[in-house]
């Protein structure tokens, strides 16, 4: 028998091929979620300040996530500052 995972509960192979597309259909969209869960994540820890990542454990590629984000970010305010006078 056939199984997939959805949702993480094992489910039947649908028999029926329109019923197997949907079903096909429906796992990607699963998985499309997952990954946008993820990035929503991994930008919303780069927002942490370098030093409360590493003493939450975070991993190295987060930690210079966040410090090029607030470089960035220090760079947009001076070039604002500069155009408006100060």
């Amino acid at each position: 028998m056939n199984t997939c995972t959805l949702d993480h509960a094992p489910v039947a192979q649908p028999s029926h091929p329109l019923a197997q597309m949907w079903h096909g259909l429906a796992a990607r969209w699963a998985a499309h979620l997952e990954a946008l869960r993820e990035r929503r994540d991994a930008e919303l820890m780069s927002e942490l300040n370098v030093d409360t990542l590493r003493d939450i454990g975070a991993p190295e590629r987060w930690v210079e996530r966040a410090a090029y984000r607030r470089q960035v970010d220090d760079m947009r305010l001076g070039d604002l500052r500069q155009w408006r006078g100060g």
